[in-house]
């Protein structure tokens, strides 16, 4: 089976389930409450407004024993920048946080900060669209993880008529210098999802995240169904999420089975 096809497998299932919606999705009216409108767009990352996600996961299983269990955190922040009346870029600035246990001993990992940017329309209606270059800094140590720099690109798209949210993003780093003694930058990484927000503010989510190593030829692919509710307070747009997770395929180093997610967005207004 060679890599397309094998990625193909891992993500088409999620956008099959999206596209058999979009039918259904355009013929209606929007009945969506403000609350609703707002958690719509924080399922959206080319939205052009400022979301600030912070993310949970729970990951047990961890390592070729399976001996470990790890707490990841992360914090994605969505940075829209108007460059002139038509074109805007996205920055989108990922910091992630591992605290990795086995037994008595424990291991904190601040993973080297990956920025994923989309060059892309002022103006959107349903489609929401964009291309950027790419930008993964070393680790500061092996232990962080690849001390290689990673260049490439990020490009994104959805579709969100009213309730819905259907598309994906997408980076591909290669990396730079020679220095692997933390692993290599040369990875793919895709994130398609597919969500639904109610007309009283309840959004349930099904995303995907496939992480393709060029050098091991090695996939994984973790599932994460949530569900959660958008609240206001105070002018600002909160919404909550939590749900289970499920590696549905591994590698001997990467966590294995079920796992738990949460995660809290908070939507800054315009």
């Amino acid at each position: 089976m060679n890599f397309l096809t094998h990625l193909l497998k891992q993500g088409l299932p999620i956008f099959m389930m999206g596209w058999c919606c979009i039918t259904l999705a355009q013929t209606s009216r929007s009945t969506m409450s403000e609350e609703a409108k707002a958690g719509q767009k924080m399922q959206n990352p080319l939205y052009p407004q400022i979301q600030l996600p912070l993310t949970y996961n729970y990951n047990p299983k961890l390592g070729a024993n399976n001996g470990s269990q790890q707490t990841e955190i992360g914090f994605n922040p969505i940075i829209p920048i108007d460059i002139n009346s038509d074109v805007q870029l996205i920055l989108n600035p990922m910091l992630t946080y591992n605290h990795n246990a086995n037994n008595q001993q424990v291991t904190n990992q601040n993973q080297p900060i990956q920025l994923a940017t989309f060059f892309a329309p002022t103006y959107a209606n349903n489609w929401y669209y964009g291309i950027g270059p790419f930008i993964q800094a070393p680790a500061s140590n092996a232990n962080n993880g690849s001390r290689q720099t990673g260049l490439g690109v990020s490009a994104g798209a959805f579709f969100t008529p009213d309730n819905w949210v259907i598309g994906g993003a997408m980076f591909n780093s290669w990396g730079i210098g020679n220095n692997l003694s933390g692993g290599t930058a040369n990875i793919l990484n895709v994130q398609p999802t597919i969500s639904y927000t109610r007309d009283d503010a309840w959004t349930y989510s099904l995303s995907s995240q496939i992480m393709y190593n060029y050098d091991a030829k090695a996939a994984t692919n973790q599932l994460t169904l949530s569900g959660g509710k958008t609240f206001k307070v105070i002018g600002y747009h909160i919404q909550w999420q939590v749900g289970p997770t499920y590696m549905v395929t591994s590698n001997p180093s990467s966590s294995k089975g079920a796992g738990a997610y949460a995660g809290l967005t908070v939507l800054l207004p315009k």
